[in-house]
């Protein structure tokens, strides 16, 4: 469950290689407040992890060059977890296996290598939902403003986590993924912040809603079209139609079209258009937005057709974008033993050799 009692000043930890528990493969820091000031909720916080570089090891812990001079120059990696918005299980620490996976195959790579693979990694908390009839952790207090989220309260802090990596840790190119709803706030931040009404905030006007695109989105067993899977859901998957309603109620309201509006494959004016790069990201090796969806075929509470549905989505928008360089490459990645829904961050190995897939540029 989320810590309440973040230790946002317990600073950088060593991450020890599981091979051997005692090979130091990067740093760790566990829940970073990532609203400036004295304003930050339990929620409102991330961790990090650093690579391993001879600096680290002889200083005791990133260097600030590590992550504002050579780091700059690399992209981060970043993650939102799931959880149907609401869920207090599921937090930050759902990354720890994929992030600890990842450090060890860098661990591998030479020097120069890694330094050109990423600068950092990043798994998001956000306020979440309220859940009243979870079975252990129930949302008793009504006035917890950890737990009393509504659209657009999950990707605006999502945002300001960006922002914060941005002003802070000097990160101007990222891959962002997300499991699950993580998934949909992937692509929510693909999109115009003017959509979910944060233009003219005092937030907005700080800089920290207004942050650079991802380079490329990685979604795990998403969720992109709600109101389509509450009408009619697949076969097999009719006994959830009950469940997804209470949350999708409890995240965006009781209204239909207001789920439209929010679920990336439902959207119906094309938000791809507002997935604009920045200069730097656009780079020499190909000015193309990615998106990777990953669907496991063993799912029992997503189905495969909000992947392939989000697929076609991208595929037919992109073709209405005149500027090649503008479009969006779509790779989906069936996984026959995938496991299921939660497998895949459970178990870290998969998802994070993804990851590393599509950081190195080979998916």
């Amino acid at each position: 469950m989320a810590d309440y009692n973040r230790s946002s000043s317990g600073g950088w930890k060593p991450v020890l290689d599981p091979t051997d528990n005692k090979t130091i493969i990067g740093h760790h820091w566990r829940r970073h407040d990532y609203v400036p000031g004295e304003e930050a909720l339990a929620l409102q916080t991330l961790d990090m992890w650093i690579p391993i570089s001879p600096a680290a090891l002889s200083y005791g812990k990133p260097t600030p060059n590590t992550l504002l001079g050579d780091g700059a120059k690399a992209p981060w990696l970043i993650y939102i977890h799931g959880g149907a918005w609401r869920d207090p299980v599921i937090d930050s620490s759902s990354f720890n296996a994929s992030a600890t996976k990842i450090l060890s195959d860098l661990a591998q790579q030479p020097l120069e290598q890694r330094k050109k693979t990423v600068a950092g990694i990043a798994s998001i908390n956000y306020r979440l939902s309220p859940y009243p009839n979870h079975p252990t952790h129930p949302s008793n207090d009504p006035y917890d403003p950890n737990r009393t989220a509504k659209h657009p309260d999950h990707i605006a802090d999502v945002l300001t986590a960006l922002g914060f990596l941005r002003n802070y840790f000097g990160m101007k190119e990222y891959v962002l993924a997300g499991h699950s709803c993580g998934a949909t706030l992937a692509l929510q931040a693909c999109m115009s912040p003017e959509r979910w009404g944060l233009a003219g905030t005092a937030e907005w006007r700080a800089g920290w809603y207004n942050v650079a695109k991802p380079k490329a989105v990685v979604g795990f067993n998403g969720l992109y079209d709600l109101a389509g899977f509450i009408a009619d859901p697949p076969k097999g998957y009719e006994r959830w139609k009950e469940a997804y309603r209470e949350f999708v109620v409890g995240a965006f309201g009781k209204k239909e079209e207001d789920w439209k509006k929010v679920c990336p494959g439902s959207i119906a004016e094309g938000w791809v258009r507002e997935w604009n790069l920045t200069q730097q990201q656009q780079g020499e090796e190909g000015k193309k937005r990615k998106v990777v969806l990953v669907q496991s075929l063993e799912d029992s509470l997503v189905p495969v057709e909000q992947t392939e549905g989000m697929a076609e989505y991208l595929e037919r928008e992109s073709q209405k974008v005149a500027d090649e360089d503008k479009k969006v490459e779509v790779v989906v990645l069936r996984e026959e033993k995938g496991g299921d829904h939660d497998e895949v961050w459970k178990k870290g190995e998969r998802l994070g050799e993804i990851l590393l897939g599509v950081l190195n540029g080979e998916i």
